[in-house]
C-alpha cells in the first residue's frame, strides 16, 4: 500500500473521526494519519477538501470528506468484512439509524460535551495536541481563548442549547439500550454501520480503554463531572461492551 497516497486526515479524541478510524480497522486497513488542531485546522483542511470538517480520507488522490461517505466509500472498495446488511430491509434501516445519528445524535452529544468541558484550557490542549511537540502543546493552549469561539461559532456552542443537547444525549442512550434488548444490536442479529455509527458517536460518554478514544490523565474536573454524569446509565454498558466485541486495535 502506498502510505502517501492513502492517509486519514482526523482530530483526535473526535466522535465524528472516531467512526471513520473504526470503519478502517473494521475493514483492517491501516493508514497513516495527519492530526489537526480544532480551530487552526480550517486552512489546512481547505486545501485538500471543500468543507472544514474532519475525517477525511486520503485515498488514491481522491479525498472523501465526512464520516458516512468514507464508510461508503470503502463499502465499495473493500466490502468485504461488510457493514452494510446484505439483506435489503436491513440495510435501508442500518443506513437510516446512521443518518439519524449523524444528524440528530452526534451534534447534540458533542454539544452538549463542549459546553461541560471546554472551559479547562490546559486540559483541550493535553486532548487534542497531546502527541505534538512541547512548543505546539504549549503554543496551543496559549492559543485557545481565541480558538474557543471559533469552536464555539462551528459546533453551535451556545448555553441557551445545553438542556437541550443533554436530553439529546440521554435519549440516544435510553434508544440504544430499548433497541438492541433482543440481540444485542440495533438491526438484525450482526454488527452494522448501526451499531458503528452509535456506539462511535457515544462513545464520549463513557471512559474507553481503546487507544484511539482513551482520554489523557488525570482527567480535568470538568471531563471527569461528564463521565460520571453518565457511568451509570445501561446505554453507556452497550457502548463498552460494542468496543470490546468490535473495535479492533
Amino acid at each position: 500500500m502506498n502510505e502517501v497516497a492513502r492517509r486519514l486526515h482526523q482530530f483526535r479524541l473526535s466522535n465524528f473521526n472516531e467512526k471513520a478510524r473504526w470503519a478502517l480497522a473494521f475493514k483492517g486497513i491501516d493508514l497513516p494519519r495527519t492530526d489537526y488542531l480544532p480551530g487552526p485546522h480550517g486552512a489546512q483542511i481547505r486545501k485538500i477538501a471543500p468543507l472544514s470538517h474532519t475525517p477525511i480520507l486520503e485515498w488514491d488522490g481522491a479525498y472523501v470528506q465526512g464520516s458516512a461517505e468514507v464508510i461508503d466509500f470503502l463499502e465499495k472498495v473493500c466490502p468485504e468484512p461488510a457493514l452494510y446488511p446484505a439483506d435489503a430491509v436491513q440495510r435501508e434501516k442500518a443506513l437510516s439509524l446512521q443518518a439519524y445519528f449523524d444528524e440528530r445524535v452526534g451534534p447534540e452529544v458533542r454539544r452538549a460535551f463542549f459546553l461541560d468541558t471546554m472551559s479547562d484550557a490546559t486540559y483541550m490542549a493535553r486532548v487534542f495536541a497531546g502527541d505534538k511537540s512541547w512548543v505546539v502543546r504549549k503554543g496551543y493552549g496559549a492559543m485557545l481563548p481565541l480558538v474557543r469561539p471559533l469552536m464555539r461559532s462551528a459546533m453551535d456552542l451556545t448555553l441557551d442549547k445545553q438542556l437541550a443537547a443533554l436530553k439529546a444525549t440521554e435519549d440516544a442512550l435510553d434508544f440504544v439500550v430499548e433497541k438492541s434488548k433482543e440481540t444485542g444490536y440495533l438491526v438484525g442479529t450482526c454488527f452494522s454501520v448501526a451499531d458503528l455509527t452509535a456506539a462511535g458517536l457515544l462513545s464520549i460518554t463513557t471512559i474507553l480503554d481503546h487507544p484511539d478514544m482513551k482520554r489523557p490523565e488525570p482527567m480535568s474536573k470538568t471531563t471527569r463531572a461528564w463521565m460520571d454524569r453518565w457511568k451509570e446509565h445501561p446505554g453507556t454498558a452497550w457502548i463498552r461492551e460494542i468496543y470490546a466485541m468490535h473495535r479492533s486495535r
